[in-house]
């Protein structure tokens, strides 16, 4: 329980000084400046008062209980120093301290060494090299952090390794009108950790959205089990850096332990259930709507606007963020002519025109939030002079606690109506400069909705013969099997597959095989077997074959070889899994053949898969139109792509043997698949 770490009853501050240019000073500085409820004791052997309180030499000098200690000391000290607050009976220290694992070597055996002293006394650690943590609960009012950002209330909590993403989103909460709940910056997460912080934060009813800055990650199960739980009933948003090469060098150097490649973070953060984003900005201005505003049930908009053209705008933006504009019930319609001026365009959007009045918005938002054919409202308005805007925004913020469905305001105005401007935001209605951020902020919430609904959804069962395929993997050396067991596994599981059996040439020819017929070579080496030559299709008869296998064991010495029936060709797509360290099976699709290498168009998921997620999958890559038919193409079976996809799913979750999985290509026609190669790594 983290309780004593995010409401404190007493903080001392190791390293607090009188220097105005230390983290120690600005720590008790902090807690003073904000109201912290309650008491403060600054450690320092040189000094006995310390911004007008009282310091002691020690932490064991204290007289009362100590809850949490910031330590902001040199980093050789520290492991003493996390000594001296066991001895004390101190519940946290929270290390601000750099200079440890983060650097390797010395610094790595310094955050051993002040783990081992904290286990000893059973104290928890927080950090090192972590900026601290906030709590804006007026009851604790605790800043236990060397940040400068004003310490102001709000709904939403920030959990961010790197102290440096923490203040910018808080800093930009705070210039769009919003604070924070609990503000976690936790830097190298040697002790409390992500996953910690987020049961916490998933218990605190007062936090409705987390916005989360994630470098690494060392429980991953365990983080996808969290956020699922938690966004069943609060929106969870997250950036992670360290997408391309050159960041990902530095996240490994900062932290340790990278989490691994761009698109496995994409599929992790899909399972859990969290919504991600590409930059700072986007999930700011998104978490500051979902901190006040519920999950819109639909993509239906409503747009209302006093002005023609910030109303188009906001259209194109929500058609292109997957957004539909709502059709308005006749009834809406009537009420809104009957209240509107007589030539408001009553149509969506309803533009109220520039003269509109208090009534008239008011009205506007009303008639949305009845009609069942509106799932959020987008309203738009600019500040003419020539109409009292200020009575306009009291309208509104009046009329905001009614309303049932979402709403969010763009406000085009300047510095002359910066209170018409607020008293909108404090009726908790969201308000953006421009009506394209808005337009992907109420795009972001709706995705929320549908990954909500994705939560729910059961993982697909397929019927598979997994004792006779494990049976089949036993009988398999260690790395690549041989085809013709990879083959057998797959029957094993119903999935279609090319008749395939092994053939050499010292052996008979086998007779099940139907020409034309394909000869592979069936080695571990030999990844490209077209490329490489291994490859000879049409072969005619079984004369044919045995002049083919000649030749190629001649080239290939040693090696084994498959006979196939020769397939019909089909649109050629790939599927298959990977275990990923520490996260599992990870399924991969996309189209097949030469395409997956030369176009790198391909989507990933976590195993198991339900249906409709399978059907996502397919439809992810940004080929699909080639599948659905396209310019006079026949349609492939894409109903037979995704029950394959289901059954390697099933696969991955019932043979943890099967450390990878390729399926390349399988063909897919207007009537089924079928899978023509495949590698099975155990």
């Amino acid at each position: 329980m983290l309780d004593f770490l995010f409401k404190p009853r007493s903080v001392a501050v190791m390293g607090a000084s009188n220097n105005t240019f230390s983290i120690g000073n600005r720590v008790v500085k902090n807690l003073l400046d904000y109201g912290f409820k309650g008491q403060i004791y600054p450690i320092n052997p040189k000094e006995s008062e310390i911004l007008g309180l009282k310091a002691y030499p020690s932490v064991l000098d204290v007289p009362k209980p100590v809850d949490i200690v910031c330590i902001a000391v040199k980093s050789t000290l520290v492991p003493q120093m996390v000594e001296d607050c066991g001895k004390q009976g101190v519940k946290f220290v929270i290390i601000h301290t750099a200079g440890f694992r983060e650097m390797g070597g010395e610094g790595a055996k310094l955050e051993d060494a002040l783990l081992e002293n904290a286990r000893k006394y059973g104290v928890r650690v927080y950090g090192p090299n972590s900026q601290g943590i906030m709590n804006s609960d007026p009851d604790v009012s605790v800043y236990a952090n060397f940040t400068f950002t004003p310490l102001g209330r709000g709904k939403a909590s920030i959990l961010a390794q790197s102290g440096g993403v923490a203040e910018m989103i808080n800093l930009n909460l705070r210039k769009m009108g919003s604070g924070f709940r609990i503000y976690a910056s936790h830097g190298n997460a040697s002790d409390v950790n992500t996953n910690n912080i987020l049961d916490y934060l998933g218990d605190d009813a007062e936090t409705h959205t987390i916005m989360m800055h994630i470098e690494s990650m060392k429980d991953t199960p365990g983080f996808i089990e969290r956020c699922r739980r938690i966004a069943k009933d609060k929106s969870i948003l997250a950036i992670r850096t360290g997408r391309t090469a050159a960041a990902a060098k530095a996240v490994s150097s900062h932290t340790g332990s990278l989490m691994q490649q761009d698109s496995l973070t994409d599929a992790i953060f899909r399972r859990a259930g969290v919504l991600r984003f590409q930059t700072v900005e986007e999930m700011v201005a998104a978490g500051y709507a979902f901190a006040n505003q519920p999950v819109p049930s639909g993509p239906n908009v409503g747009i209302i606007a006093n002005a023609g053209g910030p109303g188009i705008i906001a259209i194109d933006e929500c058609v292109g963020n997957g957004l539909s504009l709502a059709k308005f019930s006749e009834e809406t319609k009537a009420k809104l002519r009957a209240g509107l001026y007589a030539e408001t365009y009553v149509e969506n959007p309803i533009d109220v025109a520039a003269t509109a009045t208090a009534d008239h918005f008011a009205l506007a938002l009303s008639c949305l939030d009845e009609d069942p054919g509106v799932d959020s409202i987008l309203l738009t308005m600019v500040t003419p002079f020539f109409v009292d805007c200020e009575a306009i925004a009291r309208r509104i913020a009046e009329t905001a606690p009614k309303l049932k469905k979402p709403i969010i305001a763009v406000v085009m105005t300047n510095e002359n109506w910066v209170g018409t401007v607020q008293t909108i935001k404090n009726a908790g209605i969201p308000v953006y400069d421009y009506p394209e951020m808005a337009s992907r902020v109420l795009a972001a919430m709706v995705r929320y909705g549908e990954i909500r609904k994705q939560l729910a959804e059961a993982p697909a069962q397929v019927k598979g013969n997994q004792a006779r395929a494990r049976e089949i993997l036993a009988q398999c050396p260690g790395g690549f099997i041989s085809q013709a067991a990879a083959f057998d596994i797959l029957a094993a599981y119903g999935i279609p597959v090319a008749r395939t059996l092994p053939v050499s040439s010292g052996a008979g020819i086998p007779v099940q095989i139907p020409y034309p017929a394909v000869l592979k070579v069936d080695s571990a080496d030999v990844v490209h077997k077209s490329d490489a030559g291994g490859v000879k299709m049409n072969i005619a008869d079984e004369t044919a074959l045995k002049a083919a296998l000649a030749d190629m064991a001649r080239r290939f010495p040693g090696a084994k070889f498959v006979v196939q029936e020769q397939c019909a060709t089909g649109t050629e797509v790939i599927m298959g899994f990977k275990c990923a360290e520490g996260v599992g099976p990870v399924l991969m699709f996309g189209l097949g053949g030469i395409y997956v290498e030369a176009l790198n168009d391909v989507s990933f998921r976590l195993a198991p898969l339900s249906s409709p997620e399978a059907a996502r999958m397919v439809r992810a890559i940004r080929a699909f139109p080639l599948l659905s038919g396209t310019r006079g193409r026949t349609p492939a079976d894409v109903p037979a792509i995704e029950r394959l996809l289901v059954a390697i799913s099933q696969m991955a979750v019932d043979l943890p043997e099967i450390l990878e999985m390729d399926l390349n290509p399988v063909f897919v026609y207007a009537d089924g698949a079928k899978v023509v190669d495949i590698r099975i790594k155990k």
